[in-house]
């Protein structure tokens, strides 16, 4: 998105019911939205409105639109889980707080044992277990990894977006989140790269960037330094414990075996996995994070309401110039507001 000024802004409230909108929340105050890829329930709600009678806070969805330039954005499908009334001199409106749909998968527990056969694909039983919290919406990347074994794992009262989550895990996919659009995401973790840059942000006005404030918040932190990961599942049914090793080697990295020596991060033990195949990629999903996982830079940059869970981004110019993963960002819903991007930088431009 390209800055050329200042541009138009505008805000709406629409209220869902059954996925079609039925009315509109008015804005009697400051407002919010934010995604963070390291929380269960990744994009939150807050904000001051007043909200339109008889509307079902549980069955109802909050949708909020930002408008740019008469382009419309919603920023996502919320179920307003906290709402305290507020009465300030003549004004009366409501502090709402809101979840993804994610909530429902959060609230929605084991009543009975859970069972998996072996060779069932491990896509097809999370649609399933989606489907019994009430999520008919997602957009999913179809897996061929199977259950390896049969399996009962989880305790009645266990969260079915603990055990969703577990699941895309042990296929190297994301923990399950939600699009702007409201649609469940079930897709894999993409190694880092140039290659994945969805976003660029720079100084000045060029095609294809944002105006970034001159400033910048850095964090290192090293003390959890390692450059050797050991995966391994041990279950009764495989024939025999499954190890696989991924070690970071790479001469660019400050972190790496050839500039640091060897310091392997505390073997991770799985109960179950699908495949050798998979686990090794765990592994490398292991080194990429560590990589990167040294270095928080926090920017703010005008709205982009195109930015979605875990975006690869490239900083351009004199300001921190390198590609990053994007762990989490922050809009304030107001005309002139800002965003602010928490990132880690992943390599040197």
């Amino acid at each position: 998105m390209g800055n050329s000024g200042i541009r138009e802004f505008a805000l709406r409230y629409d209220i869902l019911r059954g996925g079609i909108k039925y009315a509109e929340a008015k804005a009697a105050g400051p407002a919010a939205v934010s995604m963070d890829m390291r929380r269960k329930i990744k994009r939150l709600f807050s904000g001051d409105l007043i909200l339109p009678e008889g509307m079902d806070r549980l069955g109802d969805r909050l949708r909020p639109v930002l408008i740019l330039d008469k382009a419309e954005y919603p920023l996502g499908q919320f179920i307003l889980t906290t709402v305290k009334a507020v009465r300030e001199g003549a004004s009366c409106f409501c502090r709402c707080e809101g979840y993804d749909l994610c909530f429902l998968a959060q609230r929605t527990r084991l009543e009975q044992k859970l069972y998996f056969s072996a060779g069932e694909r491990y896509t097809d039983r999370i649609q399933a277990l989606l489907q019994q919290c009430g999520i008919q919406s997602a957009i999913v990347e179809e897996s061929d990894e199977m259950f390896a074994t049969d399996r009962e794992d989880w305790e009645i009262g266990t969260p079915v977006l603990d055990i969703v989550n577990c699941l895309l895990d042990e296929i190297s996919y994301r923990s399950l989140w939600f699009d702007e659009a409201g649609y469940a995401r079930i897709s894999p973790i993409l190694e880092p790269s140039v290659q994945n840059i969805r976003h660029r942000y720079g100084p000045g006005k060029e095609k294809g960037y944002a105006l970034v404030q001159e400033a910048y918040e850095r964090e290192d932190d090293l003390f959890d330094l390692c450059n050797v990961f050991v995966v391994q599942c041990e279950n009764p049914e495989l024939r025999e414990m499954m190890q696989a090793v991924s070690i970071n080697d790479d001469p660019a990295s400050a972190v790496s075996v050839t500039r640091q020596g060897r310091v392997m991060a505390p073997p991770v033990r799985l109960d179950n996995i699908s495949s050798q195949a998979a686990l090794q990629r765990y592994a490398d999903r292991l080194r990429w994070q560590s990589m990167a996982a040294t270095e928080t830079t926090v920017i703010r940059t005008a709205l982009n309401p195109t930015h979605q869970c875990g975006d690869i981004l490239a900083l351009e110019g004199d300001l921190a110039p390198g590609v990053y993963e994007e762990s989490g960002w922050a809009m304030e819903l107001t005309a002139g507001g800002l965003m602010e991007h928490t990132l880690r930088r992943i390599l040197d431009r």
